[in-house]
């Protein structure tokens, strides 16, 4: 569930981005904003005045930049993922048994039996790695303002295609890269795993695409960009984030 909550939370945050542009009076634009936009100029400036390659080089930085709180997180939602996992029996029978009674009394007996499972095999549904993610938020937000919204890339071009203007082959590369990364990320969801929540990993890819379809074709650089680093990130995640039962030294509760 709380991996389908984040998947939600990508989507909406995709679509207010792509309507939205910050203040350039404000505060956020100022602090976050600007100094991106100062960085793409000039590592472009070593280039010939490529953006497209200042893009490229902050994008990339951007990313390895945030990549360890994105690690920790996933990390952390691997963990969490295995624990719940090991003493899910145990959490079916005390919600069964909840279920079926109402009597409020008993119903607190079974509440307070749960939090006790939870206690004994150190596990805390609230924490599944939220914090690393919201950190880097504003940076990513400010990343992106910084190439959506920049007038000066409309005058530069970069390979086949305009910065400033909208292209089809690559709103399909950006959408395509998102779509290996939603795979990767689907491909060791735990099998309890709701099919609906699978089905909303791919809607990103989806999100991506359209909106690039009618984006200065910069954007979908910028995604293609951090794809590629996300799915570096998922891989090391899939690879060494899936944890064993010796590894967690977790009993099984009688």
């Amino acid at each position: 569930m709380k991996k389908l909550y984040s998947v939600l939370a990508f989507l909406s945050i995709t679509l207010l981005l792509g309507g939205c542009a910050p203040n350039k009076d404000g505060v956020f634009h100022t602090t976050f904003v600007e100094p991106f936009i100062y960085l793409i100029k000039f590592f472009a400036s070593f280039f010939d005045g490529s953006y497209g390659i200042g893009i490229i080089i902050v994008t990339l930085c951007v990313r390895l930049i945030v990549m360890p709180f994105m690690l920790r997180s996933f990390k952390s939602q691997k963990k969490m993922q295995f624990k719940m996992k090991q003493i899910k029996p145990e959490i079916d029978e005390i919600n069964k048994k909840m279920k079926a009674t109402k009597d409020e009394k008993e119903r607190a007996k079974y509440s307070q039996e749960l939090m006790a499972l939870y206690k004994d095999n150190n596990v805390n549904p609230l924490n599944m790695g939220c914090l690393p993610m919201l950190i880097q938020m504003p940076i990513l937000m400010a990343l992106y303002f910084a190439i959506s919204k920049n007038e000066a890339l409309a005058s530069h071009s970069f390979a086949w295609f305009n910065l400033g203007t909208p292209d089809i082959f690559m709103a399909l590369i950006a959408g395509a890269m998102y779509l290996v990364q939603a795979y990767l990320s689907t491909k060791y969801l735990p099998e309890e795993s709701p099919g609906q929540m699978k089905y909303m990993m791919y809607l990103s890819p989806i999100m991506i695409f359209i909106i690039s379809m009618n984006a200065p074709a910069a954007l979908p650089l910028y995604w293609g960009t951090s794809a590629i680093v996300l799915i570096i990130q998922q891989y090391i995640s899939n690879k060494y984030f899936n944890y064993h039962e010796e590894e967690l030294n977790v009993e099984p509760s009688n």
